[in-house]
């Protein structure tokens, strides 16, 4: 319909203007609506497609920048994560380790302190065991000692003793307290006693050199024996501080040294 009544119009009016241009204002006409009808065409078939699609890539586009930033974000976030684990872990490591060395070092020092242990019981019970032979080898001796004590003295008497005079020269040699051995030592209360002999005393020497020295001392504390052949005879009395010297050796030496004076 507006086709023909632009057809009219021009017909009617301005046919004439037109054609003294050289122009058919019918043709223009259709070409200019046939123009007009092509953009709405393409408008509606490819140009809004076209337009929607890029619009839609665009959105596509964004939301994929969205995501990646979104991506880098949670990677930012894992690598802070992962270097506080991390520095979590070197701390823990690093803790366990010096745990671990205060241990190995605690456990070194126990096995050290144990085996020094060891070594000075084994040492100590080799000085026992040494101790315990000497006195066994000593003691055996001992009647050979008295034998040839016992030929000296007869040669020097001149007369032979009989068995029990012998027997009771031996053990006054060995394990007699003279009396007037401890005169001048004070004590209060009861006092620790070590005898030291040349060779080891029995049982019932200990029990009467024990007697003695109550007689003498008073009240006894402990009294310990000991065993050294270096003092060749009689006993040598250490009460508290106090140390008295009746063995042949002592004798021997104050002798010389009177002969020396």
């Amino acid at each position: 319909m507006l086709l023909p009544a632009m057809t009219g119009v021009m017909a009617a009016g301005g046919g004439d203007a037109f054609g003294g241009l050289g122009i058919n204002a019918f043709l223009l006409i259709a070409q200019i609506v046939n123009f007009v009808f092509l953009i709405l065409f393409l408008n509606g078939l490819i140009i809004r497609p076209i337009l929607k699609g890029l619009d839609n890539r665009r959105a596509r586009i964004e939301e994929s920048l969205e995501n990646a930033r979104k991506a880098d974000e949670r990677l930012a976030n894992v690598e802070r994560d992962y270097q506080a684990r991390l520095s979590e872990a070197n701390v823990e490591a690093q803790k366990l380790r010096a745990d671990t060395m205060q241990t190995t070092q605690a456990e070194i020092e126990r096995i050290r302190k144990d085996a020094q242990a060891e070594a000075e019981h084994i040492r100590q019970q080799a000085r026992i065991d040494a101790v315990a032979e000497r006195n066994q080898m000593l003691a055996g001796l001992r009647s050979q000692v008295g034998a040839l004590a016992m030929a000296a003295a007869n040669k020097i008497i001149g007369d032979s003793l009989d068995a029990r005079r012998q027997q009771v020269l031996i053990d006054d040699f060995f394990a007699k307290v003279p009396a007037t051995l401890l005169s001048g030592v004070e004590v209060s209360g009861p006092a620790g006693v070590n005898v030291t002999s040349a060779l080891p005393l029995s049982a019932d020497e200990q029990a009467a050199v024990k007697a003695d020295l109550a007689r003498q001392v008073g009240q006894l504390g402990e009294v310990t024996f000991d065993v050294d052949p270096a003092i060749m005879g009689g006993l040598v009395v250490r009460v508290g501080d106090k140390v008295v010297d009746g063995s042949v050796n002592g004798k021997l030496t104050a002798l010389r040294q009177s002969l020396n004076a």
